[in-house]
């Protein structure tokens, strides 16, 4: 049986690589070359640039280079030199996981694949082999088909499944049995995928039929790939006997899965994929008789494939099967929700035809005896060659406003907006002359800051991932920024002074333009001493007045500001009142203390005239010389002297003046001098507002 498989592997194959090699020669030869077809567009972009001079915005327009591989090689629309390869069902994808993308009208894939994967219990080892049709009958709706005409099952572990239990009667009418005696279980214990296996067999697989419509693609602008399918496994086996003794195999039954593919092509270096499907199982029959009650599947798988664009590509997946929902209930030993993990690489020897190569692993199988597997896959797709359309890129922009004064802080607001004919994501670069470009994308800020006033041309240039490009200027003025004039302010420390004083004024400057100031100081009477924001005045010579100080300040930007301060030059005041000696009396001899009419007539005098000026008073001091330098001669000498400045204020108030307004006091006499002038009262006027 083996070398029947190994037979049926290579004609399989054989089939595959046959009909690819047709598909790789037999293309119509293009009429025109890649060559030809960029010496055209030189010539067609020289003619128009002859005729756009004026236009408000340059465009390269040339096809990319995946459209000129178009022209020249018939391959299809947006798919480069290397075109996508299906997965095993037969639409676009890596291994065994589909991409979200779909066929598109017309075109057509053919794989075929040998799949060594592993099973528990019983550590089974499945060697797949089949292939795969798939058809575009739109851009959106791709229909596929195949055979896996060959399976065979390797039983490594015979006494782990029920069916090998020789002698015991069954539980499912000679289908499912209990497990071995020795293992004391009254659960059977069999594979889901492969119910009825139960010794080293082999056999044909079923016929698959499915539809896969595409929602979202890449192709066609979106940012991610996203598709619906359905798959019907339909058997070639069935009823129990050929399900049992014949192959193994199969389950007997039609099976339906509803799945979802969804994938992401990162800057053409790497394409995530993720496919998420729902096995609806039906049970095997036979006749009228249930065999038993099989599990639904859920089955969820993720791959990479590494550098999508190019001829060796680089691709890696992990598959897992969770069995869910009623089943009849199975005794496992060890996990039995399957993990593959597959790595290995895609290489094209032609560009329509591609070669996989895969090593399997099943992560998760631990009690199997042989984890290791393989997948080889020939692949060829077929897309129409019908040229693409150039790819048109254009690009207007505004700017708002187009004036914008210099220093001033406000910004231009600068818009793009760009097409591209084929749908390919545009990028934008701003470009300015001086200033600063705030933002990215196609809505930024130009900050001209403080440039030159002037005009300047802002660009954008829009271009897709093919290198198409367009560009579009907009011209915005720069006006000078208004001279900063400063403000001033002036104060004296003073608002007035005497002639001959000096008083300080001081300029108080606001400015904003950052630069040195100069100041200008000018009076129209004195002197200004020193100079900058704080000078000196100085009165010496002027009469009494007001005069006027003014100083100018500028910047070095042409700002000035003019101040000016009053100061007040007082006349002199009159002198100030002081007290003096008016007159004297003398007493003879120098034991008396009674006023004479001599020194009555003195202090008529005195009375007389501080009843004209009544805002003055007098001051009386009397002296008198001790008779001895005994202590007792000198007490008694001072109360002659206070009683003789006592007699003479009395004197006074008789002649009509206030009492409060006669000061009396003692003086000590003065040595060396006669005794006639120590015995004696002096008469002391204080005018008003002086003191003594």
């Amino acid at each position: 049986m083996l070398r029947s498989g190994g037979r049926v592997v290579v004609a399989v194959l054989f089939g595959v690589l046959a009909t690819s090699a047709a598909f790789a020669g037999g293309l119509p030869k293009p009429r025109k070359t890649a060559k030809d077809s960029k010496k055209e567009l030189s010539v067609s972009a020289k003619a128009n640039k002859g005729k756009g001079g004026a236009a408000q915005a340059q465009s390269q327009k040339r096809l990319s280079p995946e459209a000129l591989r178009v022209m020249s090689e018939g391959v299809g629309k947006g798919v480069g030199q290397w075109v996508p390869m299906p997965g095993t069902d037969g639409t676009p994808g890596l291994f065994t996981i589909d991409t979200g993308d779909t066929l598109p009208k017309g075109a057509f894939a053919v794989t075929g694949f040998a799949h060594r994967y592993g099973r528990a219990p019983g550590s089974l080892t499945i060697l797949n082999v089949g292939w795969r049709v798939a058809y575009g009958l739109t851009d959106r709706l791709t229909v596929f088909g195949g055979w896996d005409a060959y399976r065979h099952i390797n039983l490594a572990d015979p006494g782990a499944l029920s069916l090998n239990a020789l002698g015991t009667k069954p539980i499912y009418d000679n289908t499912i049995f209990h497990e071995p005696f020795y293992l004391q279980s009254n659960y059977p214990v069999y594979s889901e995928d492969f119910p009825f296996a139960f010794e080293n067999n082999g056999g044909v697989g079923p016929v698959v039929l499915g539809a896969k419509f595409g929602i979202l693609s890449e192709e066609r602008g979106d940012p991610v790939s996203f598709a619906v399918r359905d798959e019907l496994y339909i058997p070639t086996k069935t009823g129990q006997t050929a399900l049992m003794k014949e192959d193994g195999v199969q389950t007997g039954e039609v099976n339906d899965l509803v799945g979802v593919d969804l994938s992401k092509t990162f800057a053409n270096v790497v394409q995530w994929s993720f496919d998420w499907g729902h096995l609806f199982t039906r049970d095997p029959r036979s006749g009228a008789t249930h065999l038993l009650t099989l599990a639904d599947q859920e089955q969820i798988g993720t791959g990479f494939d590494f550098f999508p664009k190019s001829r060796i590509q680089l691709m890696t997946e992990y598959d897992g099967v969770i069995y869910d929902g009623s089943a009849t209930p199975t005794m496992t030993f060890g996990p039995r929700d399957p993990i593959e993990g597959i790595w290995g690489f895609r290489v094209y020897p032609w560009h329509i035809v591609s070669v996989d190569l895969g090593y399997t692993y099943m992560l998760n199988l631990h009690q199997n005896q042989d984890r290791s597997g393989f997948i080889v896959k020939i692949n060829t797709e077929y897309w129409p060659g019908k040229p693409a359309p150039p790819d048109d890129v254009t690009v207007t922009s505004t700017a708002d406003p187009h004036s914008v004064q210099q220093c001033s802080g406000n910004l231009v607001h600068l818009t793009a907006h760009g097409t591209d004919s084929l749908g390919h994501p545009l990028t934008y670069t701003w470009t300015a002359p001086a200033g600063t470009i705030k933002g990215s994308g196609a809505d930024v800020d130009w900050d001209a800051g403080c440039i030159d006033p002037g005009k300047y041309t802002l660009t954008v240039r829009d271009e897709d991932p093919y290198g198409n490009f367009a560009t579009s200027s907009q011209e915005v003025t720069v006006t000078p920024a208004p001279i900063p004039q400063p403000t001033i302010s002036c104060s004296s420390a003073r608002p007035s002074i005497l002639p001959g004083e000096r008083v300080r004024i001081t300029a108080d400057v606001q400015d904003t333009s950052n630069t040195t100031l100069s100041y200008t100081w000018r009076t129209n009477g004195g002197q200004i001493i020193g100079s900058g924001p704080s000078v000196v005045f100085d009165s010496t010579g002027l009469a009494p007045g007001t005069y006027t100080v003014t100083v100018r300040v500028q910047n070095e930007k042409g700002g000035a500001a003019d101040c000016q301060v009053q100061v007040v030059v007082q006349a002199p005041p009159p002198p100030k009142p002081e007290a003096s000696k008016i007159d004297q009396c003398l007493f003879h001899p120098f034991w008396s203390t009674r006023v004479d009419n001599v020194c009555k007539r003195i202090l008529d005098n005195v009375a007389l005239r501080l009843q004209n000026e009544t805002g003055a008073h007098v001051v009386v001091i009397g002296y008198a010389t001790p008779l001895a330098k005994s202590k007792r001669s000198r007490e008694l000498a001072e109360r002659r002297a206070a009683e003789r400045a006592e007699n003479a204020k009395k004197y006074l108030v008789s002649k009509g003046v206030s009492a409060d307004r006669i000061e009396t006091r003692t003086g000590k006499p003065t040595e060396g001098e006669p005794a006639k002038q120590n015995n004696r009262i002096d008469v002391i006027w204080v005018p008003e507002g002086a003191t003594y």
